[in-house]
């Protein structure tokens, strides 16, 4: 009764801040959900479909090789978007992009069948582009969000992308054997239209547009590696990325390997895959809404980045010496729940203190780039432990990477973390 007390006079709490925002700043958060929920809807389609079409051309054994093609790419596209972004702004950069995305998956979808060369760059370009919508829609958030509302509001924007990854993840799930996978992308136009429109709307409600006062910046790629190389708190957030994509691919890699095996039929695999993703944005979606807001009051901004690696860690060695199948299963579900709502918001918060130029470019090279480039990183890891071992040390190595992970933690927060630390308990109290 008493933390059901608790959580009421929470969620009036909510309600009452969230009221006292001016019209416009709530129209804001208002248009910014709607487009973490579309976004991550779009995503929860194309995810199951270009995986399943990427193993029924290829071996679960080519996607580290998948992986490794993301580097090359992300690196010419983050040049691109660190170049346009001070001429253009993130509105007109943002239009652009969306056209592209719908155009190229347009074009997938009615060629895929004919070549394998389709679905391998289909799945290479979806790892991409993703990243690069969240990229504009979260940079213009914390251009608009202090740090004390983040806490809560964060987790709000996390959790309507779950609500949104949810109900994507149905389509391919119930649907993909009586429509057929490549069919299912068909159904992603009309919410790519949608999320331009909101992306708009939220920008029109925003305080301000990439500064006026950068754009004669120039620079792209190594702009943005300049900035990091010049920053303890730019670093610390590299290697959080680092560490949980490094882990997350390796649990990718043993997922796939499973449905692979076990499924061999392209839209049963389709349709399998996407039934987990349902689980995995429903625990998703309770840390999101809930889950992380209480962590972070409850553990603290600290405690709360110690906890993730020692979760994933106590999650690898369970498959370490239960290796099932449902526990393969659960292990990639941990890995992507965590990587989605505790990690993703705690993460966002460290972009906050940083000037608008490092918002904006700085941090599409970690977010974009190094996101990518650590799974290709982790693929290098997985090609070779299959090729000399056996891929079962796959998951020692996690494990390994979630120790060091906490040693990193502890020397990156004696720097950057203190001031959030205090902030976040000034605005708990």
């Amino acid at each position: 009764m008493v933390l059901r007390s608790t959580k009421l006079k929470k969620l009036k709490h909510f309600k009452e801040d969230f009221l006292c925002h001016p019209e416009r700043e709530r129209a804001f958060i208002i248009a910014s959900l709607l487009v973490s929920f579309l976004i991550c809807c779009h995503y929860a389609i194309i995810r199951p479909v270009s995986n399943s079409l990427f193993l029924h051309c290829f071996s679960v054994k080519w996607m580290p090789y998948a992986w490794l093609a993301t580097v090359p790419f992300s690196i010419l596209l983050v040049s691109l978007y660190n170049r346009f972004i001070p001429r253009w702004g993130s509105r007109k950069l943002f239009f652009g992009l969306i056209l592209v995305v719908s155009a190229t998956n347009l074009l997938f979808a009615l060629y895929a069948p004919a070549s394998p060369l389709f679905n391998f760059l289909f799945f290479v370009w979806r790892e991409i582009y993703i990243m690069l919508l969240f990229q504009l829609v979260w940079s213009v958030i914390h251009a608009n969000i202090k740090f004390e509302k983040a806490k809560y509001l964060y987790g709000f924007f996390f959790g309507f992308g779950g609500a949104g990854s949810l109900l994507g993840a149905f389509f391919p799930g119930f649907f993909a054997v009586s429509l057929g996978s490549e069919n299912l992308v068909f159904w992603i136009l009309p919410i790519d239209l949608l999320i331009l429109f909101f992306y708009l709307r939220m920008t029109h409600f925003s305080s301000g547009d990439f500064p006026q006062v950068n754009r004669e910046k120039e620079g792209g790629f190594i702009h943005g590696m300049q900035m990091i190389r010049g920053s303890r708190f730019l670093i610390f957030a590299l290697l959080i990325v680092v560490f949980m994509q490094t882990i997350t691919a390796i649990a990718d890699f043993q997922f796939n390997d499973f449905l692979g095996r076990i499924y061999l039929e392209k839209d049963i695999r389709t349709e399998y895959s996407a039934r987990i993703s349902v689980i995995l944005h429903i625990a998703t979606m309770l840390l999101q809404f809930a889950g992380t807001y209480f962590l972070i009051n409850w553990l603290g901004f600290r405690r709360t980045h110690y906890m993730i690696p020692s979760v994933l860690g106590v999650s690898a060695s369970l498959l370490a010496f239960f290796p099932f199948s449902h526990l393969i299963s659960s292990s990639f579900i941990t890995c992507k729940a965590l990587d989605f709502s505790v990690l993703g918001v705690v993460r966002e918060m460290l972009y906050i203190p940083l000037k608008a130029d490092e918002k904006y470019r700085a941090r599409a090279v970690i977010d974009v780039f190094a996101h990518r480039s650590s799974k290709a990183f982790g693929s290098l890891l997985i090609i070779g432990m299959t090729a000399f071992f056996s891929s079962h040390l796959l998951t020692f190595l996690n494990i390994g990477i979630a120790i060091l992970w906490m040693f990193t933690v502890g020397y990156g927060l004696k720097e950057v973390g203190n001031s959030n630390e205090k902030s976040t308990d000034q605005s708990s109290g």
